[in-house]
């Protein structure tokens, strides 16, 4: 007995037992297997049988996509459902998840009478995504609409109608019923349930593009942790205000070549890196997106109630927010150019085409109705030192403009979200800081500033081809700009790479002026005039003659007019006033007259004699100020700067009238340039054959000798207290710029 409990049973002793307890030793193996197969069944098969079974019921019930669903589990007791290759797909965009899980914390305490909308309230949904994908390829709804509007054959999906109907009354009746449930009690609501919800995203991507366009644009990070949670609105009339707030790491936006992109693709960029394009960069960055749930427009007060809500008045005001901060930390790096500018504007047009329709003006949300939002606002923050790269291509190379900015940058973008009597006006602004600006050229150095400030205003007219009026102001902050004459060529290269080299279209023609206001405060100009237009290009003392203008402001104002079509002529004028200026001259160690030049300027300080200060204001005029210590960062004395000239205000008028020259294409190259896709969209705009043609850009002869000179005027004022020295150096430097103008206009020539 002893032997058997310690071996294990034979099968006649295994028989015998099943026999006594009426059972068989097949119904044993039979469960066994069965209950093995069921395991097996449960751990590698029911999850996929379930998203098979709901990916049918859903695609049944849901017509507006195809939904797919490759497996799906969950667990009653630990609140978990995971789920693993899910997509949504439709005509417009796809949705791609790798794998992900979603926990609900049922067991948390739920408290009903907690504070709402609490952002710090404890979490009960949280939901973990691996491989998530979301690209949008096409906006079906807004294509049908131009074919519509250009009396072209319906070629895509039509919109349901009815459909369409039936929801916008269902959201309506919807609308109504949500803004009153939610003045009720707070713990009706699911917020109340689940107040914050976090969500982590491993490995994610968002694409614009599809195969009509060369590149598209995609946004890649390797982790996101974002949470959503609801605070009290900005106005008391509004419902609550909606934020998601997280963080983002190795953050990359690119410009990709599109897969099986059907044109030719001849613009080739500047850079590569990795898969593309990289427009901007950086190892972590912080997100806060914020909307407000508009409430009603509240009914007009009765007489007796205006004193009592003067207040509630003051808060009506404030419209609902909507907005989007981004805060961008180390390793911030941003690319443009003029190639990116191309792509830009191509996914612009795919994704945003024009209508060529007149804007209607939005109309004043009436007592009853939700309140509007006014405009998006986008703010990014730099708050770690960062780069910014202008990148362009000449003859294959690439050449680049690296300025390197400081902490404290920032961007703001207001995009309005209703249309005016006179259009609508987005408005740019920001602010550099600690500007270090370097080009590709031999003489690498080129700009210093501490801070650079501009506000951009555009205009965009109810009609399409209204003159528009573009304003930009810009002020500059202690700059000091190294500049040499082999920069006109190479911001000349940058212009015209930036230009387009199309034909121009009296169909897409849209006149509009730019004006140019640009300030600087404490500003220094450095000339490298050496003789036989030599320059010393190392990094460390250069052996150069510097000529420097300095000043405490200089003011430029221009206009840049693009008004009409196709003229004969171009006209711009330029005004520049300056205040407190001077000119002075630095040679270096190596040069003979160094050290003379120095013990001259020394001497001429001491033999000076200051002004009668009896004198009265208004025998001396205007004198110059001269008590305020003035900012120098490159030509203090100590380094060997000499003044020669002084002029406490200046001002030079630059009207330079030129002739352009438009390319020229022939009838069959034109047609071969433009898609089909737009050919087809803008046909029914375009003139029927038997009207009379536009005339053809102006042919520009091959004889230069033939053609029309430009005009240059130049007028200076200086005031009457300018004074001059001259030396001898700064007659030869002078001599040396003026051969450096001549022979850079002969090479333009």
């Amino acid at each position: 007995m002893e032997k058997a409990n310690t071996s294990f049973p034979s099968y006649n002793e295994l028989d015998d037992y099943l026999t006594r307890r009426n059972s068989n030793f097949v119904l044993l193996l039979v469960a066994t297997i069965t209950s093995c197969g069921w395991i097996i069944y449960l751990t590698y098969y029911n999850s996929r049988n379930i998203g098979l079974i709901l990916t049918l019921i859903i695609n049944r019930l849901y017509k507006n996509g195809y939904i797919h669903i490759g497996s799906f589990s969950f667990s009653v007791l630990s609140g978990k459902v995971m789920f693993r290759d899910v997509s949504f797909i439709n005509e417009d965009m796809s949705i791609r998840i790798q794998d992900g899980l979603l926990i609900f914390r049922w067991w948390k305490m739920y408290n009903p009478k907690q504070k709402q909308h609490d952002p710090k309230a404890e979490t009960r949904l949280y939901v973990t995504v691996n491989g998530f994908e979301f690209h949008v390829y096409n906006r079906t709804d807004l294509y049908s609409r131009l074919q519509e509007i250009f009396g072209l054959e319906p070629t895509l999906i039509p919109p349901h109608r009815d459909e369409e109907k039936e929801r916008e009354q269902r959201d309506k009746s919807l609308e109504s019923v949500h803004i009153k449930a939610e003045t009720q009690d707070p713990s009706s609501s699911w917020r109340s349930l689940i107040p914050v919800i976090k969500v982590n995203i491993s490995t994610g991507r968002v694409a614009f593009g599809n195969h009509h366009l060369p590149q598209t644009l995609c946004m890649n990070f390797d982790d996101a942790f974002l949470t959503y949670a609801t605070k009290p609105p900005s106005s008391h009339l509004d419902q609550f205000m909606h934020i998601v707030k997280g963080s983002l790491e190795n953050v990359r936006v690119m410009l990709v070549p599109s897969p099986r992109y059907l044109g030719l693709q001849n613009d080739e960029p500047p850079r590569l890196m990795g898969e593309g394009f990289v427009v901007m960069q950086s190892n972590d960055v912080d997100i806060y997106y914020y909307q407000d749930e508009p409430g009603l427009v509240p009914e007009e007060l009765e007489n007796g109630d205006t004193e009592a809500c003067s207040e509630d008045a003051k808060l009506q005001d404030l419209p609902p927010c909507w907005g989007l901060d981004i805060v961008c930390g180390k390793g911030t790096d941003f690319n443009y150019g003029p190639w990116a500018d191309r792509q830009r504007d191509s996914l612009w047009k795919f994704f945003l085409p024009a209508d060529y329709q007149p804007m209607k003006a939005s109309d004043v949300a009436s007592p009853g109705k939700p309140r509007q939002i006014l405009a998006f606002e986008l703010r990014m923050n730099i708050i770690a030192d960062a780069t910014i790269d202008l990148l362009f291509t000449k003859n294959r190379e690439t050449n680049a403009v690296h300025v390197n900015v400081g902490a404290g940058s920032y961007l703001e973008v207001n995009i309005p979200m209703t249309v005016g009597e006179n259009g609508y006006s987005p408005t740019v602004k920001g602010q550099l800081l600690h500007i270090d600006a370097s080009s590709s050229m031999q003489y690498r150095t080129l700009l210093e500033v501490e801070m650079l400030a501009f506000h951009v205003i555009a205009s965009y007219p109810r009609v399409w081809n209204v003159p528009q009026s573009w304003q930009c102001e810009i002020e500059v902050y202690k700059a000091t700009y190294h500049f040499i004459y082999a920069q006109k060529n190479f911001f000349t290269d940058l212009i015209k790479d930036w230009a387009s080299d199309s034909e121009p279209d009296i169909y897409s023609f849209v006149p509009y002026s730019w004006k140019f206001k640009i300030l600087f405060h404490q500003f220094e100009m450095i000339w490298a005039a050496n003789q036989h237009n030599w320059i010393d290009c190392s990094t460390k003392q250069q052996e150069n003659v510097y000529l420097a203008a300095c000043g405490e402001t200089l003011n430029i104002d221009f206009t840049l007019p693009f008004n009409d079509f196709v003229p004969t002529t171009c006209n711009t004028r330029f005004c520049l006033r300056a205040e407190d200026t001077d000119m002075r001259l630095c040679l270096p160690d190596c040069h003979p007259s160094r050290y003379p030049l120095l013990t001259l300027a020394k001497d001429y300080q001491h033999c000076k004699t200051p002004p009668d200060s009896n004198m009265p204001a208004e025998g001396q005029g205007a004198p110059p100020k001269n008590n305020k210590p003035r900012w120098r960062n490159m030509t203090p004395a100590e380094a060997g700067w000499v003044d020669c000239w002084s002029v406490p205000n200046f001002m030079l008028i630059i009207d330079y009238t030129w002739h352009p020259i438009y390319p020229q294409k022939t009838d069959q190259q034109l047609k071969q340039s433009m898609s089909e896709i737009e050919e087809s969209m803008l046909s029914a705009l375009r003139p029927p054959e038997h009207a009379p043609p536009v005339p053809p850009p102006p042919r520009i002869s091959s004889d230069p000798s033939l053609l029309p000179p430009d005009h240059l005027h130049v007028e200076m004022e200086l005031s009457p207290h300018s004074h001059i020295t001259l030396y001898g150096p700064l007659l030869r430097t002078l001599v040396s710029i003026k051969v450096h103008m001549y022979m850079d206009k002969n090479e333009g020539d």
